[in-house]
Formats: structure tokens, C-alpha cells, sequence
């Protein structure tokens, strides 16, 4: 359900169904709760909601069979000519691994989550949890292998992530369409006197870096550390506590303008250690100007030169010495905020990362591309 727009993929999906519109005729099925009324009024097209009902089983998805003949009753009763699946939950809700699709079927950001489920069992703090990781990154590996040679296409939000879809699919088509973000919308602004972090905490791996930056960074930074503004909503216990802990880290929980937030920050901190896609809190930040400090992973899959658009960190001393270092000079804080917004103007531009869509729903229904 893209309404609210209030997360990374909330945002992609939204976006997309815009661009789409542009040209063809769109109708959206939700397969998680919401309210249609009010998403159909925002986004411009007929929403509906059928919510997934799962059934347990040893698949990596394991959705009842409801659900599956609701999608393409969707499609049949809205006589679609293609189904756009939003990543590998909607692909797998949809059996497109079981069931020929009637109708050409593209994946969009999708089976490439295994690599994410990799990055957590490696994060599990016991053995134990590692085990049932790599169990679990090793059943969703197969169903997404199935799914990415099942589909007529599959949308990658990055180079590197294409080539991992190539990789399952040698025959399949896959194009890649970027995240990106509404720069007109955001006002660069010089840097200001605290750390800012924008990220939905429900999100496991959003959850786990700023549980990290709080236990492991925070402390290096020092008694005179600025304050650290965490926006987003669903904190959990951990974090909870740790903010508890530490009177410089406030949790502002779902903040809905995060403008007077990017003026305050100084620094934008990213301390992914998983997950996985392109980062769209990246993109926003280096919109509003801001000089950032983001560990590799978190930088995966932009077109960033580190120590011109960004500074990259892997270590809680590293990561810490960074963002002093931008806290002491200024100077260099604003010329990587401003090398940063002059990159996303140039490449990240939504109307320009989802262009690659327009040609590829155009082809599919010509003559001569096989299904």
C-alpha cells in the first residue's frame, strides 16, 4: 500500500504508479491493509485491498491460495494487459513461479532479498542464528532463482543488483530503473548543529544501525557529541532503552515534513550493515545538502565518489572519526553537501530513473518479443 508514502518502497511504489499513469491506464491491488479511499485520492487511480493471508508451509513465502486467485481476478476484472509485481512477496503472492501468467508479468525490486537475508544471519548474534539465517537466505534463494525465470522482465534499482538477477536468469530481461527522489522539493541548507538519521524502524536493518551507531559510535563521539535526531516510526524496545540511556539521542518517531530536520543537521549519519536496494534516506539527505557518512553498505548502488559526494565507514572508530571530523570543519561539510546535491540533480531525478519503464511495458506487447 504506497499510502501513506511513509517508507523507502511506500515511496517507490507511489512514484512508479505516477510515471505509469503518465501513459497507460493503472489500477492498483494492495496485498497489505490500508485505506483505499484515501489512496485512490492520492495517487489518482483505483485502489483496492485484498490483504495476504499466509498459510504455514516451508516455503520461503508461503501464501494461501485466496490470495493468489484474488491477483489475477484483479487482472482479469481490470482486463489488464500486464502485472507490474512490487518485489518478490507480490511475485510469490502471485505463484508466477507455479501459474503461466495470462498476461506478461515484471517483478519489480524483487528477487534479490536473499542477499539481504545473508547480511542478517551473518549479523545473528549466537550460532544458532546464523544457522536459521543461512536456512532461511538459502529457501528464499531458490524461490527467487524460480520467480526471476518465471517473470517477462525484472526491474532492478541498481547495476550491481541487476547483474545478481542476470546471474539466476542468464535468459531474462532485466532492466534497471533507480531510485530516486524529488529534488525540487528540497531545499539545500548550510550545516547545521546536529546529526540526522531518516529511516522507518520497523525495517529491521534500519533498526539494527541505529542500534549500532547509538551502542557503538555514539560513545567515541564524546561528552560535547551533537544532538542525534533519529526520525522515524517504530523504534522498538532496544533503541527505547538506549535513547533512555543517552539525553543527546532523541527519537522523534514518524515526522511527516522533514525539512526543519535537514536544516538542523550537520551531518547525515547511514549506518547500514544490511539490507539492501539503493537507499532513498541517501538520496533525500544529499538533496537537502547535507555532507554524509554512510558505512559501504548503506552507499551501495549510487553513483558516488567517496570523499567528494560522501564519506564511507566500516568501523565504530572510523565511522566516529568521520563524523568529528565534519563536525570540526564546516568548510568541508558544505562543499560535500553541495558536490552531493549537484550529483542527485544531474542522476537521481525520479522523472529520469523511471524512463526505462515506458520502453519496456511499450515492448512488451509488440510483435516479435517472446513471452
Amino acid at each position: 500500500m504506497p499510502y501513506p508514502a511513509d517508507s523507502g518502497t511506500r515511496i517507490r511504489v507511489a512514484r512508479i504508479v505516477r510515471a505509469l499513469g503518465r501513459r497507460h491506464e493503472v489500477s492498483l491491488l494492495s496485498l497489505e491493509p490500508g485505506d483505499a479511499g484515501a489512496a485512490t485520492g492520492a495517487l489518482g487511480v483505483p485502489v483496492s485491498v485484498h490483504a495476504a493471508e499466509t498459510r504455514r508451509g516451508v516455503d520461503a513465502v508461503a501464501v494461501a491460495p485466496a490470495t493468489t486467485e484474488a491477483v489475477w481476478r484483479a487482472v482479469r476484472d481490470w482486463r489488464a494487459e500486464a502485472v507490474h509485481l512490487q518485489g518478490t512477496f507480490s511475485a510469490a503472492a502471485a505463484a508466477i513461479h507455479r501459474r503461466r501468467p495470462p498476461v506478461p508479468a515484471v517483478v519489480d525490486d524483487g528477487c534479490v532479498y536473499h542477499l539481504s537475508y545473508a547480511r542478517a544471519a551473518r549479523l545473528a548474534p549466537t550460532r544458532l542464528g546464523r544457522l536459521r539465517g543461512a536456512a532461511r537466505t538459502w529457501r528464499l534463494r531458490r524461490l527467487e532463482l524460480a520467480l526471476a525465470r518465471s517473470a517477462d522482465a525484472v526491474i532492478a534499482v541498481s547495476e550491481d543488483e541487476a547483474r545478481v538477477v542476470q546471474g539466476l536468469a542468464p535468459n531474462g530481461r532485466v532492466v534497471v530503473a533507480p531510485n530516486g527522489v524529488d529534488v525540487d522539493a528540497l531545499e539545500a541548507t548550510p550545516p547545521g548543529d546536529a546529526l540526522l538519521f531518516v529511516g522507518l524502524l520497523s525495517y529491521a536493518p534500519n533498526r539494527d544501525a541505529m542500534e549500532w551507531f547509538a551502542r557503538d559510535v555514539l560513545p567515541l563521539l564524546g561528552g560535547d557529541a551533537p544532538e542525534v535526531l533519529v526520525a522515524g516510526r517504530e523504534p522498538g524496545p532496544a533503541l527505547d532503552a538506549l535513547a533512555a540511556g543517552h539525553p543527546r539521542l532523541r527519537l522523534l518517531g514518524f515526522v511527516p515534513d522533514l525539512a526543519p530536520h535537514y536544516a538542523r543537521a550537520a551531518v547525515f549519519v547511514n549506518p547500514m550493515r544490511g539490507g539492501g536496494g539503493t537507499r532513498l534516506k541517501m538520496l533525500g539527505a544529499m538533496a537537502a545538502g547535507k555532507a554524509v557518512v554512510s558505512t559501504t553498505i548503506g552507499a551501495e548502488g549510487l553513483a558516488l565518489t567517496p570523499g567528494r559526494d560522501v564519506v564511507l565507514a566500516d568501523t565504530p572508530e572510523d565511522f566516529a572519526a568521520a563524523v568529528r571530523a565534519l563536525l570540526r570543519d564546516r568548510t568541508r561539510a558544505e562543499r560535500l553537501g553541495r558536490a552531493a546535491r549537484a550529483l542527485v540533480e544531474a542522476r537521481y531525478r525520479w522523472e529520469a530513473c523511471l524512463a526505462p519503464l515506458d520502453d519496456l511495458y511499450a515492448s512488451l506487447g509488440r510483435p516479435g518479443v517472446e513471452r
